[in-house]
């Protein structure tokens, strides 16, 4: 590589994310990935000759983070994973040259979920492609097929030694996170990030069955979110995000076997749900949601034993999504969500 000065190569650098950028824009992945490589090319040899971190440091991680997008999009979650470990390493050493940096702290918890996440991911997509349930929408599981699900993505996680990895990252970044919380405690969005951190956590628990560990997380959680939305009852987000750790704590109780906290969870998520989606009729959004939390109700429903009520909590949830296949008959998705619902009618109604 041909001697630039660190402002050449910074303004070379800028010049080739940009393009990369365009590129990615209109969908040309693989030019936009080799744009970003090379920019990375570019200021590697500068960055690593600095003994402190610089802003090539800062520049070179926001590089990375770029291409584990573009190679996530790609589907190639492997080199995603060098990529975005690399990015990590960077921000570490960028906050720990000073630790006063709140956003440069929040980097390195950000990218440590995301680690975790795709670590969490590579074994889902392997377990699944090996005999899961490939064919069923992403949004359901199917009743009394859960917990199996789980064990087969934990079992890989294990082969790999991967689990133990996601759950190292996610605790560092909620450590960081709590410590940032904190110093700031009226600051809405790091207590958020808290609650994020702790429902990334909660959910590789929930992978290794660590159920009460779990619910302690998903606990913690709701009880921010709880105390967030009252400080702005009006805030439907606030509302929303009130439900979905509410839905994570009825999977985890359902899965532990107690199916009346189960089902408690669920039905004040759904409360929620439906009320948010009454009062804004065009979000088809809130809809699905309310029909995903009626059909979690109507598995627990099955597995407790309460087949009339688990009929009637999926026809009530298939009357939603009809509703919603009429009104956007192209969303492929929502037809499969039909059908997997009118199976499972079936399976009850057969049974009966």
């Amino acid at each position: 590589m041909e001697a630039v000065t660190s402002n050449d190569a910074l303004v070379r650098h800028e010049a080739f994310l940009a393009g990369a950028d365009a590129l990615r824009a209109q969908g040309d992945l693989t030019g936009a990935l080799a744009r970003y490589r090379a920019a990375d090319d570019l200021l590697r040899a500068l960055a690593d000759g600095d003994g402190v971190p610089s802003r090539a440091h800062v520049v070179l991680a926001c590089t990375q983070q770029r291409i584990s997008e573009v190679l996530t999009a790609r589907g190639d979650l492997a080199a995603a994973l060098e990529a975005l470990r690399a990015e990590l390493a960077l921000r570490r050493r960028i906050a720990g040259a000073d630790t006063g940096d709140a956003q440069a702290r929040e980097h390195v918890a950000r990218v440590a979920a995301r680690v975790a996440e795709v670590l969490v991911l590579r074994s889902a997509i392997a377990t699944f492609q090996g005999g899961g349930e490939r064919g069923a929408p992403a949004t359901h599981r199917r009743p009394g097929e859960a917990s199996w699900n789980l064990s087969a993505v934990a079992g890989a996680l294990e082969t790999q030694g991967d689990l133990g990895g996601a759950l190292a990252l996610y605790r560092e970044g909620l450590a960081i996170r709590r410590r940032l919380a904190a110093q700031d405690p009226d600051n809405v969005a790091r207590a958020y990030d808290v609650s994020w951190s702790l429902t990334g956590l909660g959910g590789a628990l929930m992978l290794r069955r660590d159920l009460d560990g779990a619910l302690a997380c998903f606990g913690e959680a709701l009880a921010i979110r709880r105390a967030l939305a009252a400080r702005d009852p009006d805030n439907a987000r606030r509302r929303l995000d009130v439900s979905w750790s509410l839905m994570a704590t009825g999977d985890a109780l359902a899965d532990k076997g107690d199916h009346a906290g189960a089902l408690a969870a669920l039905r004040e998520a759904l409360a929620i749900r439906c009320t948010l989606a009454d009062a804004d009729p065009g979000n088809d959004g809130l809809r699905c949601d309310a029909a995903l939390s009626l059909t979690r109700i109507a598995d627990v429903l099955v597995a407790s034993g309460d087949r009339a009520g688990a009929l009637a909590a999926y026809r009530e949830g298939r009357m939603v999504v009809q509703a919603l296949v009429t009104r956007v008959p192209a969303r492929a998705e929502w037809h499969e969500d039909l059908t997997a619902i009118d199976a499972w009618i079936a399976e009850l109604t057969q049974a009966a």
